[in-house]
């Protein structure tokens, strides 16, 4: 991968093309789009959101499990030819969907509380109580 390899960025409608398979032109656009990647020919960038984007549509419209929807997009988003900020914030937001935290917005803030706040997090949400590292507060101490 050299300084010059072009990035390209990509919207959540190629990423669910590319792992759900379930449109035939699209689908084939998808795997080439992401095999130049593979390829070096290419660096995607991936804005979180639309991580975010494709896990709601992913388990909200094709009502898939969280674990299958982790690991599809961690295989995905993890190589070095993807660029995405904060990346092993949100690698870890991935697994904590997977794993014990049953919404991904609140994966991600269970996320920056761990990397950022030594797992302090205040929160309304009593489930989040119980995940892994996570201090759930409700008043400042």
């Amino acid at each position: 991968m050299s300084s010059d390899t072009p990035r390209i960025a990509l919207d959540a409608n190629v990423i669910l093309r590319y792992l759900l398979k379930d449109h035939p032109q699209l689908s084939e656009k998808a795997r080439a789009i992401w095999q130049s990647v593979e390829e070096g020919k290419a660096l995607a960038v991936c804005d979180p959101v639309i991580v975010a984007e494709a896990v709601f549509v992913m388990r909200s419209v094709y009502d898939l499990p969280n674990a299958a929807i982790s690991q599809a997009l961690i295989g995905l988003l993890q190589p070095d030819e993807v660029i995405l900020a904060e990346k092993p914030r949100y690698l870890r937001a991935l697994r904590l969907f997977s794993e014990s935290v049953g919404h991904f917005g609140d994966a991600c803030a269970c996320a920056a509380a761990l990397e950022d706040c030594d797992g302090r997090l205040y929160s309304f949400d009593r489930k989040l109580s119980s995940a892994p590292g996570i201090e759930r507060l409700e008043t400042p101490e």
